[in-house]
């Protein structure tokens, strides 16, 4: 049995049957939905666009999306990242200036 699905979706006016895995179907819908944006956006800007080059601009569009929120994404992993080492570097620290303070007191003890 085949976990594949074919599902109609409406891309700039023309429907196009597209198959996907079982249960994705609402992610594919929602994929459409974010191209027929992108699609009117530019609509918007030009009306004399020929579909081939409106739909290759709207790709370039959702990639440029794509490429800036990966971007700040690893940003934020580095960020993080970077905020893990300082910490590692704090608690470090700590341990050495708790064993100082322990040879110190030891010190002061048998006086």
């Amino acid at each position: 049995m085949s976990n594949k699905v074919t599902i109609k979706i409406n891309i700039n006016g023309t429907a196009y049957p597209v198959s996907c895995e079982f249960g994705e179907e609402e992610r594919l819908i929602k994929s459409s939905e974010e191209v027929n944006k992108a699609i009117k956006e530019l609509s918007d800007l030009a009306e004399s666009v020929g579909e081939t080059r409106l739909l290759a601009m709207a790709s370039l569009l959702i990639a440029d999306k794509l490429i800036e929120k990966t971007n700040v994404l690893e940003k934020e992993i580095s960020i993080d990242n970077n905020s893990s080492d300082n910490s590692s570097e704090i608690i470090d620290w700590i341990e050495k200036a708790t064993v100082r303070m322990n040879k110190v007191a030891n010190l002061l003890e048998k006086n």
